[in-house]
């Protein structure tokens, strides 16, 4: 979880309940990544496809900020660096399973990867672990209801939308998760 100078110590912007992350990331993810995270979502339910632009966009618009507040706020610097070589090594094995098997995950899912998992780094932690777990229990659940209203199985469904939401799951179930961990 990422601690930050006063507003960790004196919990100034946190409530106890919504894990604790710096101002300055919750800004980046709801200026720097929501918007583009929207309109990919928005492009994948109707096409079923996550353009390339798009995806390029969406992780320059989050790692330049990030890469900014790394060099400014050097608090920061560890849970950043952390969560940016996450970030490529996830990525990386997302492309690779996409590669060996597209039908399980879309290459432009694959290329999202990077860009939702360093966000959610960024937010610490907890915060990382239940993005990914949410994910898997969303879209599973997507998946699931896609092939029960279809009665087909292999059906492809928009994954995009689950995916780029990880963030705000996580920090929706961080604190489970920090319970589940024994540091919250």
């Amino acid at each position: 979880m990422c601690r930050c100078g006063a507003a960790a110590r004196g919990r100034i912007w946190s409530n106890g309940v919504v894990p604790e992350s710096s101002p300055v990331l919750i800004a980046v993810l709801l200026v720097a990544y929501l918007p583009p995270a929207v309109v990919l979502s928005w492009i994948d339910g109707r096409e079923r496809r996550l353009p390339n632009r798009w995806v390029a966009g969406l992780t320059v618009a989050v790692a330049l900020p990030l890469l900014g507040l790394a060099l400014a706020v050097p608090d920061l610097r560890p849970g950043l660096r952390t969560a940016a070589a996450l970030a490529l090594v996830l990525g990386l094995g997302a492309i690779v399973m996409s590669l060996i098997a597209p039908p399980l995950l879309g290459m432009g899912d694959a290329k999202t990867v990077p860009a939702v998992v360093l966000m959610s780094g960024a937010l610490g932690t907890e915060v990382l672990i239940a993005a990914l777990l949410g994910i898997a229990l969303v879209g599973g659940a997507v998946g699931t209801a896609v092939i029960a209203a279809t009665r087909r199985a292999g059906v492809r469904f928009a994954l995009g939308p689950v995916l780029l939401g990880g963030p705000f799951l996580g920090l929706l179930g961080a604190p489970v998760v920090s319970a589940a961990l024994g540091t919250g």
